[in-house]
């Protein structure tokens, strides 16, 4: 049953002073709770969301507005007074926001800018809100609003995300920016970033003559017009300063206004903060835009992870990795920045030319790991912070900052988390108020503690140097769970360590002609259910066997399309390369029962090849379900989206081989008899399967 609002009649006011006003609790919470009754209301119109969700905006600014011009005893604007109706009360609101919001910010509104809600609507609001002082409530009271009233029509327009504002106040105190930094967000959104800067570097200073300065030197651009008006407003409003906020393409440098080319220039500002919009649903594919980025060409792999970039151009780049240049273009030398990208780019073998240009261009600060949960509920994408110097002389060695964060203050659902006892109660603090679970408080104090990683150690912050990394490789979990693993393997005798990649090279393991594991195909949903072929998918695997009641069976003639080309024979392990972060490394065993079958694309086909004394399949099957090996491959694996991969890192995966022989054997023999023991019991079971049928 949904929460109730007190309802619409309810004895008026005399009115409201601004000293009376309270603090929110949670102003997020009240937010959802006006946006259900406001959807109920509005959801019969022909209002676009769009639009409704502007109105509300604007409506709120003029609840800011009011707050901040009013002195302590003077009453509100924003209340319901004594004997007004709706349509005084609609019209009252309708002239405060003519008045004090859109003509004292005119460069900022247009002129037919109103309000246009309802008397209903607006009554509705103002009433939930007319006794909440929104100063007090939050520090970025845009921020709680807009995820509220906003975000779904930014994810589903340009793939953009509102970033919490625990992640923006670590970013700003990481980085540390001084009072005569010169600071960019180049996808600033609302601006949360320019924000957060703006009150760290108030805190630093008393001067108001330096306050109005600090504005000034805050600049921001968005592509949404909606969104850079708003930034704007919103930092003049709460700052009476001038800030630099523009409506543009961030990427697309030539099409910039000449007022906006003579402001934003490359090589000039100190510190950049963002979090740009990231998806391949929206690719940069102009080619005008495109030749302007060394990333918008072709890097090729030239010598074992040396990438150089081509001449040519790519067909498309998802629009977080021209960010990162566009950014390094705009930081002067010795500038930093924090920016927000998904986390397959710090570990995609695919993506690894991103960090030969960064490398390339400066020195990486710091690698922060942000839990599943951080952007719940507006979106599941796993998310790294990335911070970064831009230099020309470059040091060739240096420590960075790794942190892996697992706890970020709310759940999947975005309710808040709290630490707990070991009775479930929770733990307070100082002043009895129960404590957030969130890694990030004070965590940029937590880092300059950070020791040297060390194998021997439970480690969440550590210390890499540079010539320690891996393969381009920046994820922190893959040095806790995959380096400390070969460390503790490096001294064992009893072992011999190979990868996966040693096994092919070796001719241990069959590849492709591309030298990549087989894996399957797609066959398409039109031709499921046309015979009794098993298609065999992820979720058909399971304690290493293959459940052949498929539900997407096919045809016998779409089974001699992808017959010769899948060539699946006994002792083939298929192991999920592709789906949920729990399905991936899953096994199975292919046996005289399966062979039968088509494997779907997110399946890996391991064959080993035949007449080796080293590893066979039944030794291969016990390697890969090894702890030791399946927490590599947890560590390698990367979620995009709702979908982890491990793709082609499997190669990377390095499995603890027993140095003798006969412990080979041994294990061989054993895993035989369990694979010949689980296929006799299904033998047993289809038998029975088949007389009760005779009957």
């Amino acid at each position: 049953m949904p929460v109730k609002i007190t309802d619409f009649v309810e004895k008026k006011i005399r009115g409201v002073k601004k000293k009376d006003l309270v603090r929110s609790a949670n102003l997020k919470k009240l937010f959802n709770l006006i946006n259900q009754h406001l959807y109920g209301k509005l959801k019969y119109t022909d209002t676009d969301t769009r639009t409704r969700s502007k109105q509300i905006i604007n409506l709120l600014l003029c609840k800011l507005v009011d707050e901040i011009d009013k002195k302590p005893d003077e009453e509100v604007e924003f209340c319901i007074k004594e004997g007004e109706f709706k349509t005084e009360l609609f019209e009252r609101i309708n002239s405060f926001f003519e008045i004090n919001v859109r003509q004292k910010y005119n460069e900022i509104f247009d002129d037919n800018d109103q309000i246009k809600l309802t008397n209903d609507l607006v009554y509705l609001f103002v009433k939930e809100l007319q006794h909440i002082s929104l100063l007090q409530s939050s520090k970025d009271i845009l921020s709680d609003a807009f995820e509220v009233f906003v975000s779904k029509i930014l994810k589903d327009e340009g793939g953009q995300f509102f970033t919490p504002p625990n992640i923006v106040k670590f970013m700003v105190s990481y980085l540390d920016p001084n009072i005569e930094a010169k600071i960019i967000d180049p996808a600033c959104g609302h601006g949360g970033f320019l924000l957060e800067a703006k009150e760290y570097l108030w805190s630093k200073i008393d001067s108001e003559e330096n306050k109005v300065k600090i504005i000034s030197n805050l600049y921001g651009i968005d592509k949404d017009l909606f969104l850079s008006k708003i930034c704007k407003l919103y930092l003049e409003i709460l700052s009476g300063g001038k800030s630099n906020i523009f409506c543009e393409d961030s990427l697309d440098i030539l099409s910039y206004r000449s007022e906006v080319k003579s402001l934003v220039k490359n090589d000039s500002f100190d510190y950049i903060f963002t979090n740009p919009p990231f998806g391949v649903k929206i690719p940069i594919n102009s080619r005008e835009v495109l030749k302007n980025y060394e990333l918008g060409h072709v890097w090729k792999n030239v010598n074992d992870n040396h990438w150089e970039m081509q001449k040519y151009l790519v067909k498309r780049q998802p629009p977080q990795i021209l960010f990162i240049e566009r950014c390094v273009q705009l930081l002067k030398e010795n500038g930093k920045m924090g920016i927000v990208l998904p986390e397959g780019i710090f570990g995609n073998s695919t993506n690894r030319y991103i960090w030969e240009y960064l490398e390339q261009n400066g020195k990486i600060l710091a690698i922060i790991s942000l839990d599943q949960n951080t952007f719940q509920p507006y979106t599941c994408n796993k998310a790294s912070i990335l911070f970064f110097q831009k230099l020309k002389n470059i040091p060739k060695d240096y420590q960075i900052d790794f942190m892996i964060v697992d706890n970020v203050g709310h759940d999947k659902d975005g309710k808040v988390l709290f630490k707990l006892n070991k009775d479930g109660s929770k733990k307070l603090d100082f002043n009895g108020e129960p404590i957030i679970n969130d890694d990030l408080i004070d965590l940029s104090i937590k880092l300059q503690k950070a020791e040297e990683f060390n194998y021997e150690k439970e480690q969440k912050i550590f210390k890499i140097n540079f010539s320690q990394t891996k393969n381009n490789i920046f994820i922190p979990s893959y040095y806790t769970g995959v380096e400390k693993t070969l460390k503790q393997l490096e001294n064992n005798q009893n072992f011999s360590t190979l990868r996966i990649k040693d096994l092919v090279d070796k001719k241990i393991i069959y590849t492709n002609k591309n030298g990549y594991l087989p894996r399957g195909a797609e066959i398409g949903s039109s031709v499921y259910g046309l015979g009794d072929i098993p298609f065999i998918r992820t979720s058909e695997m399971s304690n290493w066997e293959i459940n052949l009641d498929s539900h997407k069976k096919t045809s016998e003639e779409v089974y001699e399309q992808y017959k010769d080309k899948q060539n699946i024979e006994v002792g083939d392990i298929l192991l999920v390369k592709d789906g949920g972060p729990n399905l991936i490394g899953k096994t199975a065993y292919i046996t005289e029962l399966d062979t039968k079958i088509i494997i779907q694309s997110h399946i890996f086909q391991i064959k080993t090849l035949p007449n080796n004394e080293m590893i066979d399949s039944y030794l291969l099957l016990y390697l890969l379900n090894l702890d030791i090996v399946q927490k590599q491959i947890q560590a390698i694996t990367f979620v995009q989206g709702t979908i982890a991969t491990i793709g082609n890192r499997i190669m990377e995966v390095v499995l603890p081989i027993p140095s003798d022989i006969y412990k080979r054997k041994e294990i061989s023999r054993k895993l035989k008899e369990i694979i010949d023991t689980k296929t006799e019991i299904r033998k047993k079971i289809n038998h029975l399967s088949l007389e009760s049928l005779e009957e």
